[in-house]
């Protein structure tokens, strides 16, 4: 594996001094040194199956979002303290890949890129590239000691494993570490709406959200961990004092509850209230975030993207637009505290809404945002600390 171009942060931390530092609950502290502990096994494959349609593929990093597949096993390589000395004896036994690296070889070095041809890629990544690495790993040792129920494989696509069909249904007994979950049984489970929806209101999007027609795919035994970003905290994001815009928002209207938000406020006469209905160059819009108080998060193309970590780590409070969240670190961080939840059909009311959370309110969402930002930081090491708390949960709770 080529070695990494992206900075670490690489001390461990004191256990009760973590919990307290990134806003964890201390009844956690059982949880963290368990995963402080335990011990992890990269299954590299032989080099005569790192390829790619008959050419020799390595895995490198090319970017934040779609390079975690690379990034996730190089955190190993990197912090060997975490290493078994082989398969058998590990926790854990992940299996590197990096099949989003060799989609994006063929869509962009292969002239795949069409929306037709697209889909055609992401077939040929998995029959060509990531199916014969599934199979030679079920072929170990490790995995016929336990069938692969402690087999881990990454994905780092917008969709997670349903942008991957074959490879997850060869794994769905492993544990798949994504960006995005199930789509709905948190938000059902959990009901974080701030506001009930009216029996009147309809929303103008059902029907026609991101996963409308392909519906997310997780199993239990799954973890959800934010989208990696470029972004990292400053003392801009950690002030309050110059937020004189209520929200703001600006992108592409690529889904319909974007479009409603751009027809319903960007000519709002507000002057707290900031919607640009297309995509800004990257300095002006890091500005209005640091000036804001609130952003709109909505569903994009995927069911939340990026851009909720971004606004996060702007220390924007963000506001989630979507029927089909399910949150990073869900044991561990409570979503409810960090963000308010709309209803679709609420958005030209989202300014009155916003105004009605009092100042006192704000302040508190804002210091939560503050507390659990280092865990939404790919360079940081609570983000993986927090990875493998989750990863070592679910392996309890499926005793």
């Amino acid at each position: 594996m080529a070695g990494a171009v992206w900075p670490w942060l690489l001390l461990l931390p004191h256990a009760k001094g973590m919990l307290a530092d990134v806003g964890i609950p201390l009844h956690f502290s059982g949880l963290l040194n368990l995963s402080l502990h335990a011990k992890f096994f990269v299954l590299r494959p032989p080099p005569e199956l790192r390829q790619l349609r008959g050419r020799a593929l390595e895995c490198e990093y090319f970017g934040h979002m779609y390079s975690f597949e690379y990034m996730y096993t190089d955190f190993f390589e990197m912090n060997r303290q975490f290493l078994a000395k082989s398969a058998e004896e590990a926790d854990f036994v992940v299996l590197e890949h990096c099949v989003t690296y060799a989609y994006h070889v063929l869509r962009y070095g292969a002239g795949f890129n069409t929306v037709k041809l697209t889909w055609e890629a992401l077939r040929i990544a998995q029959e060509s590239y990531l199916l014969p690495l599934i199979h030679w790993a079920e072929t170990t040792p490790a995995y016929q000691k336990t069938q692969g129920r402690n087999f881990v494989i990454v994905f780092a696509m917008d969709k997670g494993r349903v942008d991957y069909p074959m490879a997850s249904r060869a794994t769905q007994h492993w544990h798949a570490i994504t960006t995005v979950g199930n789509g709905t049984t948190w938000m059902k489970r959990n009901q974080p709406w701030l506001r009930p929806e009216s029996d009147s209101a309809r929303d103008p999007c059902k029907g026609r959200s991101s996963t409308s027609k392909r519906r997310l795919v997780y199993y239990e035994q799954d973890v959800v961990v934010p989208v990696p970003t470029s972004f990292e905290w400053t003392p801009e994001a950690q002030q309050t004092e110059d937020r004189h815009l209520l929200v703001f928002y600006a992108a592409s209207p690529n889904s319909c509850i974007r479009r409603s938000i751009a027809s319903q406020l960007a000519a709002s006469d507000d002057a707290e209230v900031l919607v640009i209905p297309k995509p800004i160059p990257k300095k002006p819009w890091s500005d209005f975030l640091f000036r804001s108080k609130f952003c709109f998060v909505p569903d994009g193309f995927s069911s939340i993207s990026a851009r909720l970590y971004e606004v996060l780590l702007h220390g924007c409070v963000p506001v989630l637009l979507t029927h089909a969240f399910h949150p990073p670190f869900e044991t561990l961080i409570d979503w409810r505290r960090i963000a308010v939840f709309l209803h679709n059909s609420q958005v030209a009311d989202a300014p009155a809404i916003l105004r009605n959370i009092s100042e006192e309110e704000y302040l508190s969402m804002h210091r939560q945002v503050t507390r659990v930002q280092r865990l939404l930081n790919v360079h940081d090491m609570p983000f993986w600390i927090a990875t493998n708390m989750e990863l070592m949960q679910r392996k309890q709770d499926l005793g």
